[in-house]
């Protein structure tokens, strides 16, 4: 299935769509060294690098697929989208679905998008594409349910092209805690296994704060709990390397202390204890904590493990951080193309629709 990427970044929906039998022949991003990313992994796509609202055609293709910038809708950022330009960037990739009119679409986007402004920016999105003539079906979901080793909700929302009388139900989770209800579900994947074969002080390879007094861990750091358990999903992996999360074989954290009401922030510090060796003490131990590599986390997302993105340092974090999660991608496009995830939708017309439609062809 001939597939367009757009906002592609280095390529995750892109690795989860191949993986699940698409072919992506163009895809899309404003920067560099994502789209050096792009070329070194996909050499048979054509990577269109630059502004997406300088392409005025897009190639013939069955799906389109993207995830539109978030940060100003990201539970991380300001959170004012009115002021933010990037928040009307889901418009070319509207543009794109018209121009193109694909029998499916994929758009991926933060979670914060749902309930800001009581969820108007996210209803403007769903009529757009309602206008174009796609039935869409959105989920919250969180990439721990499908085999990440990692805490990650995302919004996804796949439209059906109506003509097709079709609509889209997302999988069912994979992992999970087994229930009586639920007791097929495998366990939630740990991040610390994910990692353990990788080397332990991986020098260059994470962020380190040179010759400061206040040490590797800034107060703003340590204003709460960094680390996740070893048999646990990582926290969320995010783009800025400073607030990347600590490896699991560093020491517990503990509360020193907490002043939330009058403002000011938590301090936690490290223990001498390691919870991860008491079920297993042959597993490493940082004696030194540190924060946790790019290549840690690139394996951390369910990138290919020999996967490198192209740039320093500080924009591999970004390029990885900013993914979404390849085996994320795939579950959801193996149910979409499969057919498995498609069911028979035939609308029904009443009077009220049979009005609108009048109105529409005078």
């Amino acid at each position: 299935m001939k597939t367009i990427s757009l906002f592609s970044g280095c390529g995750g929906m892109d690795f989860g769509a191949e993986a699940a039998g698409a072919k992506v022949i163009f895809s899309n991003d404003i920067d560099h060294d994502s789209c050096e990313t792009l070329r070194k992994y996909f050499p048979e796509q054509e990577v269109f690098e630059g502004d997406v609202a300088k392409l005025e055609t897009f190639p013939a293709a069955d799906l389109v697929i993207g995830g539109y910038p978030c940060q100003s809708f990201s539970l991380g950022g300001k959170r004012n989208p009115e002021a933010d330009p990037r928040t009307k960037l889901y418009l070319h990739f509207v543009r794109c679905v018209r121009q193109v009119q694909p029998k499916y679409f994929v758009a991926e986007n933060v979670s914060g998008l749902k309930g800001l402004k009581n969820g108007a920016f996210f209803k403007e999105q769903l009529d757009e594409f309602e206008k174009l003539g796609y039935r869409v079906s959105e989920k919250l979901v969180d990439a721990k349910d499908y085999g990440v080793p990692q805490i990650r909700k995302r919004l996804i929302i796949v439209g059906i092209r109506k003509d097709l009388e079709q609509k889209f139900q997302f999988p069912e989770p994979t992992h999970g805690i087994i229930t009586k209800n639920h007791p097929n579900l495998i366990p939630y994947a740990s991040h610390g296994e994910a990692i353990k074969d990788l080397p332990l002080w991986p020098k260059g390879e994470f962020y380190e704060r040179p010759h400061d007094p206040e040490g590797h861990m800034s107060w703003y750091y340590m204003s709460r709990n960094r680390k996740k358990n070893w048999d646990d999903p990582a926290f969320t992996v995010v783009a800025n390397w400073r607030h990347i999360t600590l490896h699991p074989a560093s020491p517990t954290m503990k509360l020193s202390w907490s002043n939330l009401k009058d403002g000011f922030k938590q301090r936690w510090d490290f223990t001498d204890h390691f919870e991860h060796t008491k079920s297993d003490p042959t597993r490493p131990v940082l004696k030194v904590p540190r924060r946790l590599s790019w290549r840690e986390c690139a394996r951390i997302q369910t990138f290919p493990n020999d996967f490198e993105p192209v740039g320093n340092v500080e924009s591999k974090f970004q390029q990885i951080g900013n993914a979404v999660p390849p085996l994320l991608a795939q579950a959801v496009f193996d149910h979409l193309l499969s057919g498995k995830g498609l069911v028979a939708y035939k609308e029904k017309v009443t009077n009220l629709k049979i009005r609108q439609l009048q109105i529409e062809l005078k």
